[in-house]
Formats: structure tokens, sequence, C-alpha cells
């Protein structure tokens, strides 16, 4: 940094009082904030019986049996929020025990006579619960079955935390399906005091509901945060310019959902809800682990993706003051297995019988009885990286509520975001940039304020490979704006591996592709294994809101289904591709005139 800049930029630091006289050493924790185990019907629906207990020492890497074979992650996470659904938690397999509380009654007998089929056992739970078509099943929401079955998850958690080295969030799903379109919220606690039962659908299928809910606890000093998944599959609803009830957002309801709801889960299983690439600006990286629910008529599939989202987000805030849609990335894995397995070339299959890895013609060739889909079409799932101070509930809480989040593919890249105005070319050439940054800038998932100068806005970008994974390809930045009363968007590709160059229209040509489709290797002799820059925004304009989050994106590789096909030796499956570019997302800085 040069001598008057430095200068000026720590006489700035004393001025503008730092929020933290003291920034504590932070590191990257990655985790999956989303998964089901035996405890959610439409898992046991799948014969899978792994518990909460089995869900924790897989994620600690320890080996569980699933479906009938010993299982182990490569890797152990960080942390685990195990979130089985609300609705009937517990009470499949409850209900199927000759030898359990139903043990009197025609449960046993009459889940055991659809049990076999796993499209008629799911549906016996869900018409009366998810889809709400039949009336509630009574006898299962006595609040005993319910207080009991909450305790067996809290109690689990509780038995596997470990600060300091693994971190067990106490969680459950909200799962409402309202004509088919997926609303779910994942509610996660920060602790130690913890409500005395979940909120489910059946409860009230409203997300509003679902926020007087989680606004009571906090009056009683019970925290939470609330992610919303799959948007992607809620026929354009989960982002809409109305509430629940088909009436314009209000400034109550915008303040509501921005201080509930911090983050949304942009991957997983069911697909990536980033952006859909048959609308909006080109992206040649959009077409990525795609799954599209059918839409209704009159629907409005934009609402169904996150940048969309961002840019209606901008909207609104100008008509009501208040953006309800200013919200961090996480990725997550939705496995209904119990066994987190987000590794590509480990992965051991998350929905049950429906994709038996003992079975892999059936995964390969055979279409899933639930979703009329080839098991192909699923992705391996994705993480959570957070940065935080140490590895325990309070500090990792703290890191989702100020959303200093990104989501990964699944691979574990470390990326780090900051936005200001006081930024050298060479400022990360200081070792203290990191700490720098933090104390004069502004972190990721921050919201950045005018500067009160004419300086274009700056952000330095870090990113780092995963030190088991691929290189990486490039860095780029994705900005969103409005201009007059129209969205807009643009991509940045903002660092790169090799020598390429870009051309006119900021394109940058392809990174190449190592991968032997023979052995399901690749070689690590294109890319780079970190990224960095510090970048000016060219088209800045002071006066204009504009969110801006970073995507990193790694050379290719062999896709699960790919690795899964080499090692059985059988043809590779043509409804998906052979290779992927795993990737990361930021959550976005908030730019605010």
């Amino acid at each position: 940094m040069k001598s008057s800049n430095l200068i000026l930029f720590l006489l700035i630091l004393v001025l503008s009082a730092p929020l933290v006289t003291a920034q504590q050493e932070k590191a990257a924790f990655f985790g999956d904030l989303h998964l089901h185990t035996g405890l959610s019907f439409d898992s046991a629906s799948s014969g899978i019986q792994t518990t909460p207990d089995d869900a924790y020492r897989f994620a600690l890497g320890e080996t569980v049996q699933y479906l009938g074979r010993p299982v182990q992650r490569n890797r152990p996470l960080d942390f685990l929020a195990v979130t089985d659904h609300a609705e009937y938690m517990g009470i499949a397999l409850e209900a199927a025990d000759p030898e359990g509380v139903f043990a009197n009654t025609h449960w046993p007998e009459s889940i055991a006579e659809v049990y076999e089929d796993t499209f008629r056992h799911m549906r016996l739970f869900a018409n009366s619960g998810f889809l709400a078509t039949e009336p509630p099943i009574e006898e299962f929401l006595t609040e005993p079955l319910i207080t009991t079955n909450w305790q067996r998850q809290m109690m689990a958690a509780e038995r596997h935390n470990q600060p300091g080295k693994f971190t067990s969030f106490i969680a459950f799903e909200w799962s409402p399906i309202p004509g088919g379109a997926h609303m779910h919220r994942n509610v996660i606690f920060r602790g130690p005091s913890y409500p005395e039962r979940p909120f489910s659908s059946l409860d009230s299928p409203y997300p509003e509901d679902l926020w007087t809910y989680v606004e009571s606890l906090e009056a009683r000093g019970i925290e939470s945060v609330l992610i919303p998944h799959n948007s992607n599959m809620s026929q354009g609803l989960m982002f809409a310019a109305t509430d629940s009830y088909g009436d314009p957002i209000t400034q109550d309801y915008a303040m509501r959902r921005l201080a509930n709801e911090r983050l949304v889960e942009i991957a997983q299983i069911k697909g990536t809800s980033e952006k859909h690439p048959e609308f909006g600006e080109p992206d040649e990286f959009a077409d990525f682990e795609m799954i599209s629910l059918a839409a209704e008529e009159g629907a409005d599939p934009a609402g169904g993706y996150v940048r969309p989202a961002f840019a209606r987000g901008l909207e609104i805030e100008e008509s009501v003051g208040i953006n309800p849609f200013r919200f961090g990335l996480i990725g997550s894995s939705d496995f209904h297995s119990g066994v987190t397995a987000t590794e590509e070339s480990n992965f051991v299959g998350a929905l049950g019988r429906s994709d038996d890895m003992a079975d892999p013609n059936m995964v390969l060739n055979e279409t899933n009885p639930i979703t009329g889909e080839y098991a192909t079409v699923f992705s391996a799932g994705a993480l959570t990286g957070l940065w935080a101070e140490e590895n325990t509930r309070e500090s990792l809480f703290a890191a989702m509520e100020r959303r200093e989040a990104f989501a990964t593919s699944g691979t574990r890249i470390r990326v780090r975001l900051f936005a200001g105005w006081f930024f050298d070319e060479d400022f990360m050439d200081n070792r203290e940039w990191v700490s720098l940054a933090y104390a004069g800038g502004y972190a990721m998932g921050d919201d950045v304020p005018a500067s009160g100068t004419d300086e274009p806005m700056k952000l330095v970008i870090h990113a780092v490979k995963d030190p088991e994974g691929a290189n990486l390809d490039r860095v780029q930045v994705i900005k969103i704006w409005r201009e007059g009363s129209e969205a807009r968007e643009t991509i940045y590709n903002v660092a790169w591996s090799g020598d390429r160059t870009l051309d006119a229209q900021g394109n940058l040509p392809a990174v190449g592709n190592s991968v032997d489709l023979q052995t399901a290797k690749y070689r690590n002799d294109i890319g780079s294994a970190q990224l960095a820059t510090v970048w000016t925004d060219p088209d800045f304009d002071p006066q204009q809101s504009a969110i801006f989050y970073v995507r990193v994106v790694e050379i290719p590789t062999p896709r699960w289904s790919t690795y899964l096909a080499v090692r059985n030796n059988m043809a590779l499956p043509e409804n998906v591709p052979a290779t992927i570019q795993e990737r990361a997302w930021t959550s976005p800085v908030f730019y605010s005139p």
C-alpha cells in the first residue's frame, strides 16, 4: 500500500471508530445445516432407520451402517444440524413398531401393508402432513408424542456437541407444500435454551406464523435463524413480491423477513437455486446441477431463484424502504439417509431404497419411484462454510446471523470477500491484510453504507482450493442493481488461472479439461491453487444500490455418477454430464447510498 494511502487508511480507521477494536483471527468451518434421519417420515418410508446419533457419528468421521453396509466420510465435518421434519417427527417408525406405543392399534399392520411400496407409504403421511390434502392424523399429534421425539433430537445433539472440535446444532424443518410449492424452512437454534416442541406446517402453513413462533421464543431468550431452501421447487413463491395471502409486501413484512431469514440455501441434492439458465442475462455457468419443478399456469419461475430475488428485493426496497431479500448464502445436503456423504468420489446415496448404491444398475438406469427421475439427476449435495473465531455453537451461530457464510457444491474451497474504498492494488501484499480488511472494510454479508467520497467501491477477494480437491479455474463477481425501473445484472471475470485473456465482451476462454472418463481421474496440472485480487467496480455509481457476490469455479472433475459407473464397469449415464465444475458462492455485500 502506498504510504500516502496508508496514512489516509489508518486515519479513517481512527475516525470511524470500528465496531470491533480487536479482530480475533477467523477460520473457515465446513458443515451441513440440513439433514434427515429415520425420524423424518419420508426417510422412514424409504427404508431409512438411521438415528440422529448415527448422523452425528458419521459427520465426525466414524463408520455407521446404512442400508446394511458400512459407510464412512473421507473427511469429518466441523458442524452438523439434524433437521428432521417437524410434521409427524419420529411417528413413522413409532407407528410401525408392533411393540411400541401403537402396539394395540391398527397402525403397525396398516403400515406393514404399504411399507414395500415406498410411494404408498409416503403418501400415507404426506397427504395429511406436507400436502394437507387430507385431515391430520390426530392420534399422531398428541403432545407426549411430539415432545418425546423432539427430546430425542435434542439429546442426540447434546451427546455429540464437542466445543472446539465439533458443533451439533439443535434444529428442525418446517415443511409445507401448498399446491405442490416447496416453501420449507430449516430452524436452527443457538442454544443453550430451546423450545418445548417444534412448530410444524400442521400448526400453520404460513411463514408469517412461523416468524411469530420464533419471535415469541426470542422474547424468552431462545434465538434461532430460519433458512429457506429448495426455492427452485417453490413455483416462484419463495421470493414472490406478495405475502402468503397474495397482498403486496409491506414494510412490516419486509422487516420481519429480513430479521428472521438471514440465510438462504442456494445448493443441495435437489438442485441449485442460483439462477435458471432460461431467463435473465446469459451465464455460461448457470446450468449446474439443475432440477426444476414444473410450475403451475401463472406461476413466476424467477421467484424461485436467488439472483432474481436479489433484484426483486431492491425493487421492494424502493417501495417500502426495506429489502426483505437481503440474505446470505449457504449450501447443504438435504439427504434423507442420515449420512451426509457430500463427497463426489465417496457418495454413498442419499434417498434410501430408491438410490441404493448396493445396486448401481438401479441408480444409473432405473427411475426413482417418488420423482419419476433417474437417481442420477440428484447432486451429491453441498456444504456450508462459516467464518468464525472458534468451532462452537455461539461463534458459528453468530457467523450465520451476520451472514459471514458461503456455500460450496461439496468441495472445501475457502473464499473471503471484503468491500471498501481504501484498498490499493498491492493491499494484499501486507501480511496483516485480513485484519486490516476487517477493521476498515466490510465482510461478506455486511450492509455497506456510502463512503461520502467519489471513490469507486473495491472488493478484496481471496480464494484457496480445497486442500484435497481440484485447482481453481476462475473467480467471478456477480453484480445486481436497478437502473430506472429495470433490474440489471452483470458477471465480471476478475481473477483466473493461466495466461488466458478476456475478449472484448469480458468473456474468458475455458480452462480445459483433464478428466479421463475411462478411469474417473483428473490431473491438477491446470488451474491455480489460489486466486486473489483487489477489484474495482468499473461501473460503480455511488447513488445506486447494488448487490455483489462472488462465485469461485474449479477446473472440471468427475461427477459422482461417473465415479459410480467406472467403479462398476458400466456405461456413463446419458441424462447428466460426466464432469462438473464444482464451485463456491459467497454471501453478498449490500451497498446502499
